[in-house]
C-alpha cells in the first residue's frame, strides 16, 4: 500500500481543524523512511520517524513563501501525499477551496514555493484529503461551515487534478452516513495488524471513527488527539508493526494503540505560530 496523508488548518474560532500526514509504503524494495506531514498557516512540517521504534527522529519546519493566491483568511488546510511522494494540498474557507501541489517536499528547513492548481468548482469547502492504496484521492466537503456536519459529503476526484481537471464524484452524504464533521481521514489497520483501505480511520474533533470509503458509513471507536490521524504500514518499520499516530490542538504528536486508542507519551511538539493561534489548529 501507499498512503501518506495529512491536513491542517488555521484560526477558525467556530471550529478550527487540523490533520496530519503519512509516509510512503510500497510493501517491498528499498527501506523507506516513515514520515508524517502537516501544514498550518504558512508552515509545512516534516516529522521523521525512527524505523526501529516508531518514535520521532526529528521535526523540520519549512515556511511557504508569500503567495497572493494563498493570501487572505483560511479556515482549513488539507494535505495528502500522492504515490510519487509529492504533496497535494487544499486551502479552504466557506464556499471556496484552492488546490496546490508541493512536487518535492523538503526534509530540511527553508522557504518553499508551492504550485497553485486553482479553485475547486461548485463552491466546495474542503476540509480533509486522503489518498488510498490505489492512488485515488478522497475529499471531505465540510458543507456550510466547519463546526457541524450539515452538508458534509465524501467525494473522490475522477479528473486529472494535477492538470487542473477537478471533476469529482460524490461517494456519500456524511451527515447521514456517519453523522460527524470529519476533520481528517486515514487508512485502517486490520485485525492482523496490516494497513488496509477499508475500513479506515477518520477523526472529528478528537472522536475517532472507523470509516468505510465505499459508502461513507462509520462507527465511533473512541477519543484520541484532536484534528489529525494517520496509519503507517508495518513495512516501514524494522519490527513490521503497523502504527497509528494522532496530533492534538497543541501540535503534540502521539502514537495511538489502533485497538484501544491509548496514547503514548508525547513524541514531539510542532512549532508555535507567530499569529498566537493554537499550533495544532
Amino acid at each position: 500500500t501507499s498512503e501518506p496523508v495529512g491536513t491542517s488548518s488555521t484560526g477558525n474560532p467556530t471550529g478550527p481543524f487540523f490533520d496530519l500526514g503519512g509516509g510512503l509504503d510500497l510493501g517491498g524494495g528499498p527501506k523507506l523512511q516513515p514520515q508524517l506531514w502537516y501544514s498550518v498557516e504558512d508552515l509545512l512540517v516534516y516529522v521523521e520517524l525512527n524505523r526501529g521504534d516508531g518514535k520521532v527522529a526529528q521535526l523540520v519546519t519549512s515556511t511557504i513563501k508569500p503567495n497572493p493566491s494563498l493570501a487572505g483568511p483560511v479556515n482549513s488546510c488539507g494535505l495528502t501525499m500522492l504515490p510519487d511522494g509529492s504533496l497535494l494540498g487544499s486551502r479552504g474557507i466557506a464556499g471556496s477551496t484552492r488546490m496546490f501541489h508541493v512536487p518535492d517536499p523538503p526534509t530540511v528547513a527553508g522557504e518553499i514555493d508551492v504550485t497553485i492548481l486553482g479553485m475547486l468548482p461548485g463552491k466546495l469547502y474542503v476540509e480533509a484529503l486522503h489518498t488510498d492504496c490505489e492512488g485515488r484521492v478522497y475529499l471531505v466537503d465540510t458543507g456550510v461551515d466547519g463546526s457541524n456536519n450539515v452538508g458534509n459529503r465524501l467525494l473522490r476526484f475522477t479528473g486529472d487534478y494535477l492538470a487542473k481537471d477537478f471533476k469529482y464524484e460524490v461517494i456519500s452524504d456524511l451527515q447521514v452516513a456517519v453523522s460527524a464533521d470529519i476533520d481528517d481521514m486515514a487508512p485502517g489497520i486490520d485485525a492482523q495488524g496490516q494497513v488496509v483501505d477499508n475500513p479506515g480511520f477518520a477523526m472529528d474533533s478528537g472522536v475517532v471513527y472507523m470509516l468505510d470509503y465505499t459508502d461513507g458509513s462509520g462507527t465511533m471507536l473512541g477519543m484520541a488527539g484532536t484534528y489529525g490521524i494517520h496509519a503507517l504500514g508495518g513495512q516501514l518499520f524494522d519490527d513490521k508493526k503497523s502504527r497509528l499516530y494522532v496530533l492534538d490542538i497543541d501540535a503534540n504528536v502521539y502514537e495511538a494503540d489502533p485497538k484501544t486508542l491509548a496514547l503514548s507519551p508525547v513524541l514531539a511538539t510542532g512549532p508555535m505560530l507567530m499569529s498566537g493561534n493554537k499550533p495544532g489548529n
